[in-house]
């Protein structure tokens, strides 16, 4: 008996130890290290969840040295427990100096807490934000002066802080460079009737739940909001504040984070006092619950990224049966109605680019499903160089429950929980609980996060929400503190030590600005640069240590450091030493010169300030597929314009036709001597019923004029529906004429001309992507034989070809017959050789299994080897999609609950399971009978294809797969080829056109690869961040927004070179928007 119990205790113990401990970091108990904080609720008949919306959003923690001894002390706050001030004594241990010291605060509520030195005397302060005036929380904002000898007094009606409001956090800046610590304060709403609506509420002020910039004057701070252009709006829910130099003029700005509807506030300071609003300018879309938040340079690249964290889960059974992002109507409503931002429920990785502009990769980068997240913190924890990630994660109750929202959404239960406490409990009882654990990715190169939290921290499943850094023993690397909800807060020891090399500098700035606040940091140490700020802020209502915090790996030697102070002035330090702390201060500085951080690259591309006359905008109509199929996982409908340049009316300049959508008609831009201008012909007027998808000019009746071909679509139109006929128009006598046409019902993709048997005109390839009201039918294309200008189908070697996207004509032989190469949607690219007129499909890939989302291809020597490879555009990796070889991205398709139309269900494995994409609210609009089979989302989540359709659905279902996501190229081989995937830059989001041409004037043809695409669900997103490159070889790849061209938020369907004027010009046409034409520039 006694051998048992040893052996049990010993189990236990070794437990215990691999609980507490990671290959990086060590948790410590609070008998380790006299911290015995802890923030537990209290919940009452009157104050739950329910009565206030952010009753688990948790306390503050925030590190510095208040008594300036070189060890970082900690301060929490708590909701409804006392704050505590610890004093480090070193090794770990912490002396609880709370009430000596004067800092455990008279308000009820407390949220997030501050450190900075407010009055310029060398010592840290706190700053303590509350909230006032709800569920009978009394009190209000604290300050608490340093004294400097551990004591502090509560001085904030002193300094015109002691705000009486619904207060989440705030951060000390200096916005104006006047010198000192400015403030902004973070407030937050609560649902009101007044905080829906329009988004211009935003701009009708109110004290209680208005963010505020509070302005130094002196050691009194004056409210500027208004005139600083700050919103302060009743729908202002402020969970997250970022503050950074985002553009690298030398003024901070500042990041807004806002929970539900309501946009985050990117505010960009203006040098005079005043911000300018501008998400939208510079952002395609935000995180939808927006919390937490932080900025680092991720790509060592000197400029400031950021991330923002939501609550979009990863494990299956909390995503199926949690609420998430809007349906198309109710997002379509919100944005184009009502005036908010792209929202979507996920966390955001935002990349900043040259131009301002930010490209978002966090699906891309492996960041994007972290649950209920509260806190980021970027740091390089293991000391390699690169920035890792710390996620806070955690709730006791998950309000955004399917069934809890569907139990109080009953108007009768909705009455009782308003006016009585009769259903309160079981209310809660039915939100699960969110104890998950905390994570931690280790960063890399090409913008991809590696998840280690199952390695490097020590697993549990506390409920941590603010977090801070600091080096909390001086042992170099940085240790992580949060702040617990029902559970102590913890101490997490960094053990990296000694076993990779580091620097950590400690600022001496100017009396008003000790510490350095908004100091920058460029370091330079093996042909790589680091970048930092010096910002205290970051997370969620924290402030972490004021230091800066540099990792090395095994270099013993940095090249050189550059400090940019503040007020515009910097310095240089040249061979230092790492494993050291630096104590920096100005000395010998020179003025900085903000430009030169952003070096003027010599543009391919200049935007042409008339367009030259062209003034065609597409214009998408209102159809929206999933109207008529709720389960398809994208549209149809939007895959125009339409777009052909050629000459169009003898004079031998090229024209320039455009297709309309449905009801709108196409248009032609006739090349004059200067400009275009816009040209009617009467006949082409007369289809504007048809949606023009796909045009060609060329002659080909051989009367010497160009004719015109048009290609129909939209997926509006169905059956045999006229206005999906597509159309032919010859011209005559400076006109067109409609002329007979193979009458074709199927949604057309792309025309090809070619002559295919050899007998001097052109026939015509139609190929078409998909039938109305069936996606996943695999339609025909057609091969259409010219004879004197009449075309006939000809015998169709294209039957059920697929959902064809894009194909070139291509002598892949080498034979002199022109061959042909398509691709498309769920399938792989396809091969079809002429055999002297007589099209056989023949089996070039290495590897069978190539199947994608194939969006666009051209031919190009990629390698520079003398043969032609062909680039292919893929759906890309910045995707909640997933597929490869081993676990394909499946679609069941068919009719497959026999009521006579046919359904789509869209799969991915996660975990070794095959999971539906879409929810039991989706799947059950379509397929009624899982309304009965699963009686709640609870029943639901968790389960496979396999389990929801059971024997009785599956064999109803044809299987289509995907096998890769990724865009790439096939490697000519000997006429074999093999898929090699681009690098990253290539995979944020679906590439939708290739251009081949000389663009630099080396006589050597570069391709220009652009993309992006709107026509998916909210629960996707928008793929808008890809800038688009230029390909010059395989090795050698340069973004579009480096070389003149604006590409990213839009979505483009067509490029084509114009020559007018003696010049080259790059004709830019993207769905739903203007074209855009942009000089070519010589070299």
């Amino acid at each position: 008996m006694k051998n048992n119990i040893l052996i049990l205790c010993l189990l236990v113990f070794t437990i215990g130890c691999k609980e507490n401990s990671g290959e990086l970091f060590t948790k410590h108990s609070p008998s380790d290290t006299g911290i015995s904080f802890e923030n537990t609720l209290t919940e009452t008949k009157d104050l739950s969840i329910l009565d206030y919306l952010y009753f688990y959003n948790g306390g503050g923690v925030a590190i510095g040295d208040i008594n300036n001894d070189s060890l970082p002390d900690i301060y929490f706050s708590g909701n409804q427990v006392k704050n505590k001030l610890y004093l480090n004594k070193g090794n770990l241990q912490f002396e609880d100096i709370s009430i000596k010291a004067g800092v455990e605060g008279n308000s009820s509520w407390n949220t997030g807490t501050i450190m900075g030195d407010v009055n310029g005397d060398g010592l840290l302060d706190i700053y303590v934000c509350a909230v006032v005036g709800l569920n009978g929380f009394n009190g209000h904002n604290e300050l608490f002066i340093n004294q400097g000898d551990t004591t502090f007094k509560e001085s904030s009606a002193e300094y015109g802080l002691d705000f009486e409001s619904y207060s989440s956090s705030a951060a000390f800046l200096d916005y104006d460079l006047d010198g000192d610590l400015d403030m902004y304060l973070l407030n937050h709403a609560v649902h009101t009737q007044d905080s829906y609506g329009n988004a211009e509420v935003r701009f009708k002020r109110n004290y209680e739940t208005g963010d505020k910039l509070l302005r130094n004057d002196n050691g009194q701070f004056t409210d500027v909001s208004e005139e600083a252009g700050i919103y302060g709006g009743i729908n202002g829910y402020g969970l997250g504040i970022a503050v950074s130099d985002f553009n690298q003029d030398g003024y901070p700005d500042l990041y807004i984070g806002n929970d539900f509807h309501e946009d985050d506030y990117y505010y960009l300071n203006n040098g005079d006092g005043t911000f300018k609003e501008s998400l939208k300018q510079y952002f395609g879309h935000t995180s939808r619950f927006s919390m937490g938040s932080d900025v680092a340079d991720i790509n060592h690249d000197g400029m400031p990224d950021l991330i923002s964290l939501d609550m979009l889960a990863e494990d299956e059974m909390v995503l199926k049966t949690s609420e998430g992002d809007d349906d198309v109507q109710i997002q379509k409503l919100k944005t184009q109605t009502f005036g908010y931002h792209n929202q979507y429920t996920r966390n955001m990785l935002y990349v900043n680019q040259p131009n301002g502009m930010f490209l978002e990769t966090a699906l891309l980068s492996g960041v994007a499903a972290t649950d209920w997240s509260w806190s980021a913190l970027f740091g390089d924890y293991n000391q390699d160089g690169e920035q890792d990630l710390y996620i806070s994660n955690g709730i006791p109750k998950r309000p955004n429950d399917l069934d809890y929202i569907n139990y109080v959404s009953n108007d009768n239960i909705k009455q009782k929980i308003n006016s009585t406490n009769l259903v309160d409990q079981k209310a809660l009882a039915m939100m699960p609980s969110g104890f998950v654990g905390n994570k931690i990715f280790k960063g890399s190169t090409n913008l991809k996060f590696i998840d280690e939290s199952k390695t490097w921290i020590a697993q549990d499943t506390v409920i941590s929400g603010a977090t801070a850094y600091g080096d909390l023993d001086n042992d170099g690397d940085l240790d992580i503190v949060t702040n617990n909800l029902f559970s102590p807060a913890i101490i997490q020891e960094n053990t990296t030590n000694s076993t990779r090399n580091w620097l950590k500098i400690k600022l001496n700035f100017k009396k008003e600005n000790k510490f350095g606040i908004g100091t920058k940091i460029f370091s330079f140490a093996n042909g790589i640069q680091q970048f930092k700020e010096m910002y205290t802020v970051r997370g969620f209502q924290a402030s972490s240590e004021p230091i800066i915090h540099f990792g090395y790996g095994d270099l013993k030697n940095v090249d050189s450091l550059k400090i940019v102070w503040p007020d515009k002035s910097f310095q240089i330090l040249k061979n230092i030493a790492t494993n050291q702390t630096l104590y920096i201060k100005p000395e010998q500085t020179k003025p900085f010169i903000y430009s030169s951080l952003h070096p003027k690259q010599k543009p391919l591309f200049e935007k042409e300030p008339n367009n030259l006359g062209i003034t065609y905008e597409h214009i998408e109509d209102a159809y929206s597929d999933y109207l008529r199929q709720k389960l398809i996982p994208y549209q149809m409908s939007d895959r125009g314009p339409a777009v052909s340049v050629g000459d169009l009316n003898e004079d031998g300049k090229e024209d320039v036709f455009f297709g309309g959508s449905k009801y709108i008609p196409s248009k032609i831009f006739i090349q004059g001597d200067s400009t275009f201008q816009l040209k009617i012909y009467p006949e082409i007027q007369k289809d504007s019923i048809k949606e023009d998808i796909a045009s060609l000019i060329g002659d080909f009746n051989s009367d010497g004029k160009n004719d015109l071909i048009i290609g129909t679509g939209g997926a509006d139109f169905f059956n045999e529906m006229k206005p999906l006929t597509d159309s032919y128009y010859a011209a005559s006598e400076n006109t067109f004429i409609k002329k007979q046409f193979p009458e074709l019902f199927e949604n057309a993709s792309v025309l090809l001309k070619l002559d295919y048997d050899h007998d001097n005109d052109l026939d015509v390839i139609i190929c078409n992507q998909s039938i109305s009201a069936d996606y996943g039918n695999k339609p025909n294309s057609y091969l259409l034989e010219n004879k004197n200008g009449d075309f006939t189908v000809a015998n169709n070697p294209f039957e059920n070809l697929g959902m064809i996207t894009d194909a070139i004509v291509t002598d892949f032989n080498k034979d002199g017959w022109e061959d042909l190469l398509f691709v498309g949607e769920w399938m792989s690219p396809r091969f079809f050789q002429n055999n002297k007129g007589i099209f056989t499909e023949v089996h070039l890939l290495e590897d069978g299994k190539a199947n994608g989302l194939w969006q666009a291809v051209t031919s190009f020597d990629i390698d520079g080897d003398g043969d032609q490879d062909y680039l292919l555009g893929n759906w890309g990796l910045n995707t909640k999609f997933s597929a490869s070889i081993e676990h394909p991205m499946k679609m069941y398709y068919g009719d497959l609950d026999k009521n006579g139309a046919t359904e789509t269900i869209v799969s991915t494995y996660k975990d070794g399971k095959n999971y539906p994409v879409d929810g039991l609210k989706e799947l059950s609009s379509q397929l009624v009978s899982l309304r009965k089979k699963f009686t709640n989302y609870t029943s639901f989540a968790g389960k496979s294809m396999e389990e929801i359709l059971g024997e009785d659905v599956l064999p109803n279902a044809e299987i289509q797969e995907v096998h890769t996501l990724s865009s790439g190229y096939l490697r000519n081989d000997n006429g074999e080829f093999f898929f090699v995937p681009f690098n990253f830059e290539l995979q944020l989001a679906p590439i939708m056109s290739f251009l081949e041409y000389d663009f630099d004037g080396d006589t050597k043809p570069e391709v220009l690869a652009a993309g992006n695409y709107f026509g998916v669900k909210p629960y996707h997103g928008r793929f808008d961040s890809f800038p688009g490159v230029l390909i010059y070889d395989v090795n050698n790849i340069t973004f579009a927004n480096r070389i003149g061209l604006d590409l990213m938020g839009k979505s483009i369907r067509n490029m084509n070179i114009i020559h007018s004027n003696n010049h080259n010009y790059l004709l830019l046409t993207f769905n739903n928007e203007a074209a855009k034409v942009y000089k070519i520039l010589k070299r």
